[in-house]
């Protein structure tokens, strides 16, 4: 029965309509990725707008800034009196992927000649995959709509960079829009997952599995650090938010921004704790040993910050939470348990250095100038974050493939050298007296 279902002809749209052509399909899920990431960036604009800053800016000020804010969840930069706002919050940042990704998905249901069969459970043929001039043109669509959006959203004090727009669309609608396809053909993240883990090269795909244990350990102890600030200063975090007098409607727009600036702290302790620290204006510097503060922004968060000054002796032991993360991760190599000792190193080495990688990544797209002045340095510097993280991992992995290397060996020589000693024990100066 199933084999006479996918013999029939390919589907058609409502009222017997053939499917979309490939360029009205890539348009319309250009549109619903853009709708659906302008829609919750915008909102809590508009809703603060409407409710408590009425009379201080007009109503296409705020949605012009609205408009900003979404290209900036795009890594797009905001040209501002005196500087330029490149800093975005990574919350924020899952806004346009979020919406670029299911519409990738639709879109790759859309084109699917037996999608709504396979929806409704009348084949069990496998969904297919979305051409690639089809997600291009999703891409190239997108892309435009970014560039448009960036001209409408210039206004006096506020200018969006259009080269960088159309650049920062371009990538999340080839990623995001990707990514949605995929779980789509492959029936789920996990299976999508795993397709694309098949497609890393041979060498370097027994890296990931410790690499990701690695990087978990080190972003999990970035995540503690930050718990612990805030919760060591949250009567400071408090009395800066009064201060402010935000209003309701102000405070939670307030709250909801810096909910979206935790993962940036997040990865800025991870540098810290990597060694090389980070910034909030030039000429700052934020370590385990050390603070060294300017003004900041105001922004109730950051009052979690050490206070400038040398930071107690103890807080020097958080280094070693890359090197523990190095530690699970060649704990992860040995238990694959495959190969020679050299190859394990091998693996051990690769992991370390896909940290790096990973780390570095995370540094450059948590950072960024964040306003004019002494604000154009904010956040760790990419480089550097890279290569501790990566040095210290490598330590961690490989000293652990040696010493579990090293360990049977050992207990071996041990038993030989203590069966060698009984054996020459005379009979009689046994403490039992046989």
């Amino acid at each position: 029965m199933n084999r006479l279902l996918d013999r029939e002809p390919a589907r058609a749209g409502p009222a017997g309509r053939p499917p979309p052509s490939t360029a009205v399909a890539a348009v319309q899920a250009a549109l619903r990725a853009t709708a659906g990431g302008l829609v919750p960036v915008a909102a809590p604009v508009v809703v603060a707008w409407v409710l408590g800053a009425g009379g201080q800016a007009t109503w296409s000020q705020a949605v012009r800034l609205a408009l900003g804010l979404w290209l900036l969840a795009q890594h797009t930069g905001l040209v501002v009196s005196g500087g330029h706002v490149g800093l975005v919050p990574l919350g924020l940042a899952l806004v346009p992927f979020a919406s670029t990704w299911f519409a990738g998905r639709w879109l790759a249901r859309t084109m699917d000649p037996r999608g709504d069969r396979i929806a409704a459970g009348a084949t069990r043929a496998a969904p297919a995959m979305l051409p690639w001039r089809c997600l291009l043109g999703f891409t190239g669509a997108y892309c435009l709509l970014a560039t448009l959006v960036s001209v409408a959203a210039g206004m006096p004090g506020l200018r969006p960079i259009s080269a960088q727009a159309a650049l920062g669309a371009a990538v999340v609608a080839f990623l995001g829009g990707g990514a949605g396809a995929a779980v789509y053909r492959f029936r789920g993240p996990r299976a999508a997952v795993r397709e694309a883990l098949r497609r890393v090269p041979d060498v370097a795909r027994p890296w990931i599995r410790p690499a990701l244990a690695a990087q978990t350990v080190h972003v999990a102890g970035g995540a503690a650090v930050v718990a612990a600030l805030v919760a060591g200063h949250v009567e400071g975090v408090t009395q800066l938010h009064r201060a402010l007098a935000p209003g309701v409607v102000g405070g939670a727009v307030l709250t909801l921004g810096e909910v979206m600036l935790v993962p940036n702290l997040v990865v800025w302790a991870s540098a810290a704790l990597a060694g090389p620290g980070f910034a909030i204006g030039a000429g700052t510097s934020v370590t385990v040993t050390s603070s060294q503060l300017g003004p900041l922004p105001a922004v109730p968060v950051l009052a979690a910050l050490p206070p400038p000054g040398s930071l107690p002796p103890t807080a020097a032991a958080l280094l070693a939470v890359p090197v523990l993360g190095g530690v699970v991760g060649g704990v992860v190599v040995c238990r694959a348990g495959a190969g020679t000792l050299r190859a394990r190193l091998g693996t051990a080495t690769g992991a370390g250095l896909l940290c790096g990688i990973t780390s570095s990544v995370l540094a450059w797209l948590s950072g960024g100038p964040a306003g004019p002045g002494r604000l154009a340095v904010t956040g760790p510097d990419p480089l550097l974050t890279g290569a501790a993280a990566a040095a210290e991992v490598t330590v961690g992995a490989v000293l652990t493939v040696l010493a579990v290397a090293g360990v049977p060996p050992l207990l071996r020589r041990m038993e030989r050298l203590e069966d060698l000693a009984d054996d020459r024990t005379p009979s009689g100066s046994r403490p039992d007296g046989g």
